[in-house]
């Protein structure tokens, strides 16, 4: 038996499929925890629609920048002493400057731990991708056209990762749960039901990147109520939104590592001398 047909090379993906897993429900909490707080002030921006308010300070805004906002919104507010002193005659305006910097803040606690959980789930699915594609050669694969270095190098190339992520992974795909892998064409040609699941899963991928919390700014601004108003409601839709790719990630990595599962037990079969009936 040639070396690249040989079974101690193989590993199991278990393990990071179990860790991906849990990264994966930690950040479809924390989406939903991020809808949560950018509906809270959704319903704050329609009260302040509702009594008249025509716009929102920044959260960054100064005390003269807030005396401006109160004269332009007609808010009784009328020196920095009374604003700083927390008078009585500012507390509305107090009390729209807090809603904006406690919803700062807490969106952007929120999107520390999402960072770091994308940070995470990006190195797990990259090592499942790079230790999946170096099981090909001990499945007794013929033919793998992605090495293990670019099929995890092409899915952080500008331009070219919008479809070659989906040729790698349905390569995978296709070589792990064929039967047939002794030249390329028997299993690139062999009918599977993953190849339009897996450029689904690519698609809603770069839709959530594209489409997600963070690219809303670029299709809404923030210039008056209605604005805010819109870019609330796309937020909240956004933040559910992320949660499909996810699960759709979950269930990609399930697949590719039970057809090496099985691939991996079916070579081992195999490999089995015959019985010795003497």
């Amino acid at each position: 038996m040639t070396p690249n047909q040989d079974q101690p090379g193989y590993q199991s993906g278990a393990t990071l499929f179990k860790v991906l897993t849990g990264i994966v429900a930690l950040m479809v909490v924390l989406s939903f925890a991020l809808a949560w707080v950018d509906s809270r002030m959704l319903n704050e921006i329609n009260d302040y629609d509702s009594s008249g308010l025509t716009n929102l300070p920044s959260s960054s805004a100064s005390t003269e920048e807030l005396l401006i906002f109160a004269d332009e919104q007609a808010i009784e507010c009328e020196s920095v002493e009374d604003l700083v002193s927390g008078a009585a005659s500012c507390s509305t305006l107090v009390d729209i400057a807090r809603t904006v910097n406690d919803y700062r803040s807490s969106r952007s606690l929120t999107w520390s731990f999402i960072i770091l959980s994308n940070i995470a789930l990006i190195i797990t699915f990259s090592l499942f991708i790079y230790r999946a594609s170096s099981n090909l050669q001990h499945l007794r694969v013929v033919g793998q056209k992605y090495a293990p270095g670019w099929a995890v190098g092409w899915f952080f190339i500008p331009i070219m990762n919008l479809f070659k992520p989906t040729r790698i992974v349905r390569e995978l795909a296709q070589a792990s749960g064929s039967t047939d892998t002794k030249t390329r064409q028997a299993w690139q040609n062999a009918r599977t039901s993953n190849g339009m699941f897996i450029t689904s899963w690519w698609t809603f991928v770069v839709s959530a990147i594209v489409f997600g919390p963070r690219g809303i700014g670029f299709f809404v601004g923030r210039d008056d109520i209605g604005d805010w108003s819109e870019a609330g409601r796309l937020l909240v839709l956004s933040d559910l939104f992320q949660v499909l790719p996810l699960v759709l990630t979950v269930i990609v990595v399930y697949r590719l590592h039970r057809a090496q599962e099985i691939r991996h037990h079916l070579v081992l079969a195999r490999r089995k001398p015959p019985a010795n009936n003497s």
